[in-house]
């Protein structure tokens, strides 16, 4: 992924008039007219200027830096070191954590970003475009996951899935963030929780109605527990809010079969 910024010669941080007084230096700077005759540079300087200098095209090129790039080339600016100046305010810490998911620096990140997560003053919504915050948070869950930390990713889900679910920030990206949530409540968490705690987070997570897919799994993974549990009354009504969600999905008729016995079928499958 082309560098930007780097080819216009500003930080990300950089305002419209920075980056439009960047373009025009080095635009005077590769005219024919004056010696220029880097074709090649100047056109990588025009393909930088029209996706930085449009707000939109900006916004998606910063989304995509944030989940591809990781690290890229020093300027004479030490960005980090500015930012570590100023770390007595939100801001400057919430940017820190942004920069950081981007320059191989995921503990930092997370450090940092534990600093500020419970403060109003410090989401990061508040410092960047909603998007880029909703993205830059699902990295902060990944890097959580990846350290085994299951419980804390799933805490940074469950704020960005209600998020989503208030004004859209994911866009197409929504489905892969469903997914993620499913595995992470399925797979992940089902490995490291008691089964009591686990128990209370898949209510929580059916609680936050992520989506009817995750819900009549989830809803079906409750109603296997409680029936190991001896609790049948309890699994009967989590298997007929999975059957009304999903009457299909692979396994559920297995199971109704083990809660019939010696007992009524739940309403919606009679």
């Amino acid at each position: 992924m082309k560098d930007f910024y780097a080819i216009l010669g500003v930080h990300q941080e950089a305002t419209q008039k920075e980056i439009k007084s960047a373009f025009r230096k080095r635009a005077k700077a590769r005219h024919p007219d004056i010696g220029g005759d880097d074709d090649e540079a100047m056109r990588l300087s025009i393909e930088a200027y029209k996706v930085l200098s449009d707000p939109a095209s900006r916004r998606e090129y910063d989304r995509g830096r944030l989940r591809i790039v990781k690290g890229e080339a020093e300027g004479s600016f030490d960005y980090r070191r500015w930012l570590m100046e100023r770390l007595d305010q939100s801001e400057y810490v919430a940017k820190l954590v942004f920069y950081d998911l981007l320059h191989d620096k995921e503990d930092e990140a997370l450090e940092l970003y534990e600093r500020i997560r419970d403060a109003d003053d410090g989401r990061l919504e508040r410092f960047f475009e909603r998007p880029e915050a909703m993205d830059a948070e699902y990295c902060i869950a990944e890097e959580y996951a990846a350290r085994g930390r299951f419980v804390d990713a799933f805490r940074v889900m469950l704020k960005l899935i209600a998020m989503e679910q208030r004004a859209s920030g994911f866009g197409y990206f929504y489905e892969v963030v469903l997914a993620r949530f499913r595995r992470l409540v399925l797979e992940d968490l089902y490995r490291v929780l008691e089964t009591e705690a686990y128990l209370d987070t898949l209510a929580e997570a059916v609680e936050l109605r992520s989506s009817a897919e995750n819900d009549a799994q989830f809803l079906r993974r409750r109603a296997e527990l409680l029936l190991r549990l001896g609790r049948a009354a309890e699994a009967k009504a989590a298997m007929a809010k999975a059957w009304a969600l999903a009457p299909r999905m692979p396994g559920l008729k297995n199971l109704a079969r083990k809660l019939s016995s010696g007992m009524a079928k739940p309403a919606s499958l009679e």
